[in-house]
């Protein structure tokens, strides 16, 4: 019973990939990550001996922002436009469940988000051999910490795609997330400045997605080795988060009406 349901999984998987990849939005977030990862060249000749600190904070930074752009939008759009396009009724009226279709749509985009993450990788590593700096390995445990928080961004796009009544409402509300969460320190400290209860601010903290939690690239701008330790407490972090979320989506979507 297993192995057509896995199948069916691959099969929602593979499609999504397709459908993702020839995105044009998907080509131009990818071309303009490679093109500011190289014109941080341009910039490191403008500083003596910090040419290969300024390629590093750069690329990781476009692997960053970049990666979470095309989490968010694409990932929003991946149920909404098949609701939208009336696609996704001839899908569930075959032996498919709204689980295997929501689990194939989120493997799909993170398995997009992987190659292109892998595509700008290389675009930095290119960029510190240009500038004539050897390739710093550190820096592959900042963009495995990023890729999980891409991760964790496509599944918050996942669940307020089922929950909202629109892409705008389901964007604005993942991207509001994604920024509190960035900002997670801020939001635990807020009591100082603001009349916020210690209670709630102590709460909203545990409650939003801790994406401080991903940030590793000034440890890896300085080549500093990142303990197994912590690279399994974030593992850990974004595997139950994610799972958390993604239970919500499910529980959502199997009780949203199609209409």
């Amino acid at each position: 019973m297993a192995a057509p349901g896995l199948s069916r999984v691959v099969a929602v998987a593979a499609n999504t990939f397709r459908e993702s990849v020839r995105e044009r939005v998907l080509y131009n977030l990818v071309l303009f990550a490679v093109v500011m990862t190289f014109s941080s060249l341009v910039l490191g000749e403008l500083s003596i001996r910090q040419d290969e600190k300024i390629v590093k904070d750069l690329g990781l930074a476009s692997i960053d922002v970049f990666g979470t752009l095309i989490a968010l939008f694409v990932g929003v759009g991946l149920i909404r436009k098949e609701i939208e396009r009336r696609s996704l009724y001839p899908l569930l009226c075959k032996p498919l469940s709204r689980g295997e279709f929501l689990i194939g749509k989120f493997l799909g985009l993170s398995f997009t988000l992987l190659v292109n993450v892998a595509l700008m990788t290389l675009g930095v590593f290119g960029a510190l051999l240009l500038a004539g700096r050897p390739a710093d390995l550190h820096l592959l445990t900042a963009i495995y910490a990023i890729y999980l928080g891409l991760l964790l961004t496509v599944g918050l796009a996942l669940f307020f795609s089922t929950l909202a009544s629109s892409q705008l409402l389901a964007t604005l509300w993942t991207f509001s997330l994604v920024v509190a969460g960035r900002f997670s320190d801020v939001v635990r400290n807020m009591q100082q400045v603001t009349s916020v209860p210690r209670w709630l601010s102590e709460t909203l903290y545990y409650l939003l997605p801790n994406y401080r939690n991903f940030d590793l690239k000034a440890r890896a701008v300085y080549g500093e080795a990142v303990s197994p330790d912590l690279l399994a407490w974030i593992t850990a972090y974004a595997a139950l988060y994610l799972s958390a979320v993604l239970f919500g989506a499910h529980q959502a979507f199997r009780r949203r009406e199609l209409s």
